[in-house]
């Protein structure tokens, strides 16, 4: 590069004050054909036509008279006659003919309703009473254990028996938590109870025995 050719610096560069140049969109010719040639709809002249003579006819029969009238006579206590817009029809309607007019009272029946528990709610209420005291210390123990921590993950298989001569029944739930639904395989025997198993691992079984849903205790 020669010397005489100038550097293209920052300086060089052009600028205008104020906010600059301000660009817009090319205005586009328009077609003169499309916006000034007048277009006639096709029916549409027909269609007005039609309006004002039904309008038309409308006014008229204002002002006219009716031709016809309705002419009601007296008949015999029991015959009721009735007269169309054509006099030579006429249609008699005898008592004899008509059906007895139905009766509208309404029978109502007493229904017994229970105000007192029933032998299954009274046996549901003594399971309970019979299961709460054995949850108190599993409860307080995971309370204990769970103060002040974060919540802890519950395995897929849970349990609460330390014995290894103790044999299991495993029994699969569904266990509500906060954000989930997850099915937990629950091992019970002797020394831990189905209800207990769930208490120690902060699940709280919705039936007093044989329970098939639990509901997270943190809830």
């Amino acid at each position: 590069m020669s010397s005489s050719t100038p550097r293209r610096t920052r300086k060089a560069q052009l600028a205008s004050s104020g906010l600059g140049s301000h660009f817009v969109s090319p205005r586009k010719a328009r077609d003169k054909r499309k916006t000034q040639t007048y277009v006639e709809l096709p029916g549409a002249e027909m269609k007005r036509r039609r309006l004002l003579d039904a309008m038309e006819r409308l006014m008229k029969s204002q002002h006219e008279e009716p031709h016809l009238q309705l002419s009601v006579q007296a008949a015999p206590p029991d015959t009721v006659i009735m007269e169309h817009m054509d006099a030579d029809n006429l249609v008699e309607f005898h008592s004899e003919d008509v059906d007895e007019q139905p009766s509208l009272e309404i029978s109502v029946t007493s229904v017994k309703r229970r105000i007192i528990p029933d032998q299954p709610t009274n046996s549901l209420y003594k399971n309970w009473i019979a299961l709460i005291p054995t949850l108190v210390d599993p409860v307080l123990r995971y309370f204990g254990r769970t103060q002040g921590k974060a919540l802890e993950t519950i395995h897929p298989v849970i349990s609460a028996c330390g014995e290894p001569s103790c044999t299991p029944k495993r029994t699969t739930m569904m266990c509500l938590f906060f954000d989930r639904f997850t099915s937990i395989d629950v091992l019970s025997c002797t020394c831990s109870t189905l209800q207990q198993v769930l208490v120690h691992h902060g699940l709280f079984p919705t039936a007093p025995s044989q329970p098939r849903m639990a509901v997270s205790v943190d809830l």
